[in-house]
C-alpha cells in the first residue's frame, strides 16, 4: 500500500494513579462481560435528538 511506518519506544515508568486506573479497567471489563450475558434493555435520558438540522437543538437554553 506504499505506507512507511516508524516505531517509537515508550516510557515504561509507573505513573501516579496507574493502579487505580488498572483496577477500574478490570472492573469495567467484568461489568461489560456480565452485560453481554444478560443483555439488559438500554435506558435513554431525555427526548430523541434528530441528526439533521443546524444543531441548535443541543445548545443550552438561557
Amino acid at each position: 500500500m506504499g505506507l512507511k511506518a516508524y516505531g517509537v519506544s515508550s516510557d515504561s515508568r509507573q505513573y501516579v494513579g496507574a493502579l487505580y486506573r488498572e483496577l477500574r479497567e478490570i472492573l469495567a471489563r467484568n461489568k461489560d462481560f456480565v452485560q453481554c450475558i444478560f443483555k439488559p434493555k438500554p435506558t435513554y435520558l431525555g427526548e430523541t435528538i434528530p441528526v439533521f438540522g443546524d444543531g441548535n437543538v443541543t445548545n443550552d437554553k438561557t
